[in-house]
């Protein structure tokens, strides 16, 4: 356990059953060795998607799509008796032929990967406090906080930060710091690097004689830093 391990008394509740929160660089290298968020979950679910298309979906079908669509479905039929009672054509024999077929095949239904968003996990993690409502809520709830929100907003705009910082170097450009890249462990699998994209804190949670919160029920969205594939599956679980 980090020797500043933010967290609730849980007893000899297991270790697996905890999960832990730490910051992170880019490359899922821990940035600060001694803090760490710890907490049981009460919901939890991780979300996996990828995007395929059909991009030969209109490949074969008539320059006229409507037209098809009512000789197919064979709504056509009063439409074609006129246009052969007027012209003195056999459209209707070729219309009937139609009648109940379609351009779609197994090729041109074929659907094709293209590409997959990060990953995403809608988690519920559990703060309460059996002795110090500081210590096993406030500030591990606080440092969750912080790690969600920018490290820093400029005040000023674009030019006028670059106005005030003549002669500075080119970090100027971009004033502001985004906020902070984690880790997530949770039964025994890894996930890093990730970020907070939502956290929500219910403000009528229970409190001490002392305004402090004796219970939060803090519910967060993190998303992978980018999309995953095979190799980072397998590194999730150390393999």
């Amino acid at each position: 356990m980090a020797i500043n391990a933010l967290t609730s008394e849980w007893g000899l509740l297991s270790d697996h059953l905890i999960a832990e929160f730490w910051e992170v660089d880019r490359l899922g290298k821990r940035v600060d060795p001694d803090t760490t968020v710890r907490a049981p979950l009460t919901e939890g679910s991780l979300d996996m998607t990828q995007n395929w298309q059909n991009p030969f979906e209109t490949v074969g079908q008539s320059n006229l799509p409507t037209l098809q669509q009512l000789l197919q479905s064979g709504a056509g039929t009063p439409l074609v008796q006129k246009i052969d009672g007027a012209l003195g054509t056999d459209i209707q024999k070729l219309s009937s032929n139609l009648e109940g077929k379609s351009s779609i095949t197994k090729l041109n239904s074929m659907q094709i990967w293209s590409g997959s968003p990060p990953a995403k996990f809608q988690i519920t993690a559990v703060f309460r406090a059996w002795k110090d409502a500081i210590k096993e809520v406030e500030k591990p709830v606080d440092q969750l906080a912080q790690w969600h929100l920018p490290k820093y907003l400029a005040d000023d705009g674009f030019f006028l930060s670059r106005l005030a910082d003549k002669g500075a170097d080119s970090s100027t450009a971009l004033p502001s710091a985004v906020p902070s890249i984690i880790a997530f462990k949770y039964k025994g699998r890894t996930y890093s690097p990730v970020v907070i994209e939502s956290l929500g804190l219910p403000i009528v949670s229970p409190i001490t004689a002392d305004g402090a919160y004796a219970e939060l029920l803090i519910t967060m969205t993190l998303a992978t830093l980018t999309s995953i594939d095979m190799r980072d599956w397998k590194a999730y679980s150390g393999g």
